[in-house]
């Protein structure tokens, strides 16, 4: 039997020998509180836990555990993938993740698969299991070409009573497994940017969500689409979102679910985040729009627009009114700025 435990952590410090920001939480994150990573933001369509859970079915691991010393991933988790799946809020999600592996080690679980909800991976969970089991040893971390990532395959018999399940996993000589394929680490708002775009272009396998209505144009249910405006392939129009007369939309930009764009705008190679409201007559470029915040990857500005006809959030949706707080743009070194209502 393969059970998985997923971790939903906040920030740890970087581990001796690791990369740099590898225990560090993404610096583009849900406001808090609570706080929760890049990986809960939907991406053409659904989240990178969303999919992660999906994954984790189609591998065929049958008991899913979710820890969080924060609260929220059931919201961002739909209704038929969190069927049969434990989700458990705590301060010390690591001390309950040792718990259930002991737990583990004395059932007939034989292998269980550890994951700390981060980056994005396109990592073959069945060809890793071969590799561990090959290895005949009690622990194998999945690393790539730029270093250790958060997941694990560990023997449940290797835990036991007394021992702490992050410690074990920091400290311990596993076996080293090297994925080639695709990683973001999800560590910036560019790396959210970038996954979307990479997801368009089929350089992941992450697919959008939706019809392909046109040659490299997808659209999710209910996305209403003027047929006087206008887009150019790649791009991602998200579910209940509304496109209005004159706009162009093109260079991989992307709509998340629940948005509005209004007359004659254009977005150029941008992200509008679910629930946002993108004003009349504007030229968004190279940047990501969350409610009344934008930022321009180009340029590295931070704005919050207190004027709500430029750029506002929209009332969530039902299934989303846990999450109507805006993203963060918290960006290292980023100028940052406030436009007033009335100035234009």
């Amino acid at each position: 039997m393969l059970s998985a435990i997923v971790i939903v952590d906040q920030k740890r410090q970087p581990e001796q020998g690791s990369r740099e920001g590898d225990f560090s939480p993404s610096s583009l994150s849900v406001q808090g509180p609570p706080w929760l990573p890049l990986a809960f933001v939907e991406v053409l369509g659904r989240s990178v836990f969303a999919r992660l859970i999906e994954d984790l079915r189609v591998a065929g691991v049958g008991a899913i555990s979710v820890y969080g010393s924060i609260s929220g991933a059931r919201e961002r988790t739909n209704s038929d993938l969190a069927t049969n799946v434990e989700f458990r809020w705590t301060k010390d999600p690591w001390a309950r993740a040792t718990q259930r592996l002991i737990a583990c080690g004395n059932s007939n679980v034989e292998q269980i698969v550890i994951l700390r909800v981060g980056p994005y991976t396109d990592l073959d969970l069945k060809e890793a299991l071969h590799f561990h089991r090959e290895q005949r040893q009690g622990l194998t971390r999945v690393f790539d070409r730029e270093g250790p990532l958060d997941i694990w395959i560990a023997n449940p018999a290797e835990i036991t009573q007394g021992m702490d399940a992050l410690e074990v996993l920091r400290t311990a000589s596993p076996a080293r497994y090297l994925m080639r394929g695709y990683v973001n680490r999800l560590e910036s708002p560019a790396d959210l940017r970038r996954l979307a775009a990479d997801g368009l272009t089929s350089r992941c396998r992450l697919r959008p969500r939706g019809t392909e209505s046109r040659p490299g144009i997808w659209t999710d249910y209910g996305a209403q689409v003027d047929r006087d405006s206008r887009i150019v392939s790649p791009a991602f129009i998200g579910r209940g979102t509304k496109i209005a007369a004159q706009c162009l939309i093109t260079r991989c930009s992307n709509v998340e679910g629940n948005c509005e764009v209004d007359y004659g705008t254009v977005l150029e190679d941008s992200s509008i985040l679910e629930n946002s409201y993108v004003g009349i007559g504007l030229d968004v470029c190279h940047s990501i729009v969350d409610g009344g915040r934008l930022l321009n990857l180009e340029r590295n500005i931070a704005l919050e627009i207190a004027d709500p006809s430029f750029i506002r959030q929209n009332k969530a949706r039902r299934q989303d009114r846990a999450f109507q707080g805006p993203v963060a743009f918290d960006v290292r070194g980023a100028q940052s700025g406030q436009i007033e209502k009335g100035l234009r």
